[in-house]
């Protein structure tokens, strides 16, 4: 058995492995742990290890990489490992699956973009960038966009990962904080953010831009784009860690609303709401208006993921410095708080029957969920 059969075997066989992790909620408990396994070494020296890397799920296999330079398809059923390959420096991204060519494709922190066969784990192509890649991948078309460390978004054949071309922007002078926008495939563009505040449009055609919009809202640093934007019942969300939550219209970029927040990420679109994380702010949910309509402050939070919905009313967020915690969305009430012990920086996954996450620990939980 080689090592990383021996770490997994070792974490689902033995419930004491050196890291607590405890459930904490009402006596109707939402989610309960199914099975767990240890994906990396619990490290001796490091301080406060992170992992990044969060899951694909299709509800019979389930793939994600680790920063313990593998990356793996499991069985949903029971974690039993199908196939992993190395992947040099690790994993911090989400994988995108694509069914319909059975390819999955996933970044790497070795700045390279991977294809698989998600039966087998064959490579079928892999592209070098010179930077590293921490956001989910987009697939329209036959065009796979993803972005880098290089401040730069790249398409590709998703078939061949043949360039078709790229854009990218000067970084700022000033510090920038950790983290890059994933790109939207809409309508024949491509929507994404970068670090010097702007928000572009580009034709997904030939990556021409379209229109650029600042989200910086007047400041001089720490303007990032680094959330994903989000297209819902006709209006482009999207936010800078700046200057908060934006509506903007898709068509030419002009602002409808602004929530002003600091440090606010991802917008999650759900039902007639839309919610989103804020560094030091906490969970939010405002109306399709930019009205706040409740706010959680979470405690031991750190830094908080993209809040994940599952099922209509349930919203899992997780905290880097703490744990990951479920919250019921019509009312912002906090459901349930599962901590693994030093903390979890990845965000959720779903596949609507189970969750999974990975904890900082290097440990991957799947939980069953009461909805």
């Amino acid at each position: 058995m080689n090592r990383w059969g021996c770490a997994v075997a070792f974490a689902a066989g033995c419930a004491s492995s050196g890291t607590s992790s405890e459930i904490y909620g009402p006596p109707e408990e939402v989610l309960s742990v199914h099975w767990r396994l240890q994906l990396t070494p619990t490290p001796i020296v490091e301080y406060m290890p992170q992992e990044f890397a969060a899951a694909t799920s299709d509800g019979q296999r389930l793939f994600l990489g680790s920063r313990g330079g593998q990356f793996f398809a499991f069985r949903t059923d029971d974690g039993e490992i199908l196939w992993h390959q190395p992947i040099e420096g690790g994993v911090s991204s989400q994988p995108l699956l694509e069914p319909a060519i059975g390819t999955v494709y996933v970044g790497g922190n070795d700045g390279a973009m991977y294809a698989f066969d998600a039966a087998t784990g064959k490579e079928r192509w892999r592209y070098r960038t010179k930077g590293p890649i921490e956001g989910v991948p987009a697939l329209a078309e036959g065009l796979l966009c993803f972005t880098n460390g290089e401040n730069r978004i790249y398409a590709l054949d998703a078939a061949t990962g043949a360039w078709r071309w790229q854009y990218d922007r000067d970084a700022p002078e000033s510090f920038t904080i950790r983290g890059f926008s994933s790109p939207l495939l809409y309508g024949g563009r491509a929507y994404v953010g970068f670090a010097d505040g702007y928000l572009v449009a580009l034709s997904a055609k030939t990556g021409e831009v379209v229109w650029a919009h600042s989200l910086a809202a007047g400041a001089t640093r720490f303007v990032d784009v680094d959330s994903t934007p989000v297209i819902a019942e006709g209006a482009l969300y999207a936010s800078s860690y700046s200057g908060g939550v934006y509506a903007l219209s898709p068509a030419d970029g002009a602002v409808r609303w602004r929530y002003e927040v600091e440090g606010a990420g991802t917008v999650q679109a759900a039902g007639e709401e839309i919610c989103f994380s804020a560094v030091k702010a906490g969970l939010h949910c405002l109306d399709r208006k930019g009205r706040l309509l409740w706010r959680q402050s979470l405690a031991k939070q750190g830094v908080l993921s993209t809040p994940v919905l599952v099922g209509p009313r349930l919203l899992l967020v997780s905290a880097a410095a703490g744990g990951t915690y479920v919250v019921d969305r019509p009312s912002g009430r906090l459901m349930q708080y599962f901590d693994p012990g030093q903390g979890v920086s990845a965000p959720v996954a779903s596949d609507g029957r189970q969750v999974y996450l990975l904890s900082n620990a290097g440990f991957l939980y799947a939980f069953t969920v009461r909805l």
